[in-house]
């Protein structure tokens, strides 16, 4: 697809196509934006946007961590179209986080574009996966690109993160669980209740983005910080999902007072659930990732069966040639 060009603008894309000019999770003056998610990397590059394109999910979880758009918005709902100009727009379930959206866009003359933004090719507690469409051209992350990056099951992960709860809280101590406030949060709030701990939410951030969760119909049950029982949870033993350490600490100082705070504080196990902990497997790091492995991105190009990739982010490169060798032509953005 010679026609279709795709650069990198500031932290996202601009795609053209003739006269056709759209921005991905980049704002632009004279065509939509396209905006895959809410989380920071990709919410950036708004600022001159003309018209932001989005799921509810999206524009309630970007208020909800204090984003603010000053550009008109359109809300797409997953499997609808809407017509933009000459250009059809479909949101299709991204997997990542509550309300993340591939787009696929078709031209007038039938050329299509999927863009991926950040996904998940597996389901989890409180998303469902990414399902590849066919494309002629793919804009794909590629953030774990690479082939040392080959996850384990969700549910053998989820097993792990059961498991070392049980077994600190089992000793006296109190498991602390370090996850990104949008997304990872809610699904450790939900593995954790769903067998039977009591679960802490150690910071602000998580609380508020976990409200519009439930408003949109994912119910999670935890206990906040600043709440009557959160000192009882903490002395009789809890688990505790954090986003942020320091914040934690000073907002429990606010709720038992430094020395109490302190003594919880030594009484703390550390975990990090992110894919990045895989190197640390079995000693503090449980690799659930809300993106998708090497293999699991081989795949869905293939499945996509595109005429040409863009791949972007940490390995695009590597992934570019891995593509590249197994037929399907394609090119790092950098």
């Amino acid at each position: 697809m010679s026609g279709v060009k795709v650069s990198r603008q500031r932290t996202g894309f601009l795609l053209r196509y003739g006269n056709i000019r759209i921005g991905l999770d980049t704002g632009i003056a004279d065509g939509p934006t396209l905006l895959s998610h809410s989380h920071t990397d990709h919410t950036q590059s708004l600022g001159g946007a003309r018209e932001v394109i989005a799921t509810k999910g999206t524009l309630d979880t970007l208020a909800a961590r204090g984003g603010r758009l000053k550009s008109a918005t359109t809300v797409v709902e997953y499997g609808r179209s809407i017509f933009h100009g000459n250009v059809v727009i479909t949101a299709l379930d991204a997997g990542h986080v509550l309300g993340s959206t591939m787009f696929l866009i078709e031209f007038d003359d039938g050329a299509t574009v999927l863009y991926t933004g950040d996904f998940n090719n597996v389901d989890s507690l409180v998303h469902t996966r990414a399902q590849p469409t066919k494309a002629d051209v793919l804009v794909m992350e590629a953030t774990y690109g690479s082939p040392e990056w080959v996850f384990p099951s969700r549910e053998r992960v989820y097993g792990d993160i059961v498991r070392v709860a049980r077994e600190v809280l089992d000793s006296g101590r109190i498991p602390r669980f370090h996850a990104y406030s949008l997304g990872k949060a809610q699904e450790a709030i939900a593995l954790l209740h769903g067998e039977g701990f009591e679960v802490l939410a150690g910071n602000g951030a998580i609380d508020t983005v976990s409200r519009v969760y439930s408003r949109h119909g994912i119910d999670l049950q935890y206990v906040t910080l600043d709440s009557a029982e959160a000192r009882r949870l903490i002395e009789h033993g809890c688990t505790v999902v954090s986003s942020s350490t320091r914040h934690m600490y000073h907002n429990l100082v606010k709720v038992v007072g430094s020395s109490v705070a302190q003594q919880m504080e030594a009484l703390m196990v550390d975990f990090d659930l992110s894919g990045w902990s895989l190197p640390q497997y079995g000693s503090g790091g449980l690799p659930l990732s809300a993106h998708t492995d090497y293999p699991g991105l081989i795949q869905f190009a293939k499945n996509v069966d595109p005429v040409i990739t863009y791949c972007f982010t940490e390995n695009a490169r590597v992934l570019a040639e891995a593509l590249s060798r197994d037929g399907l032509p394609a090119v790092p953005l950098e």
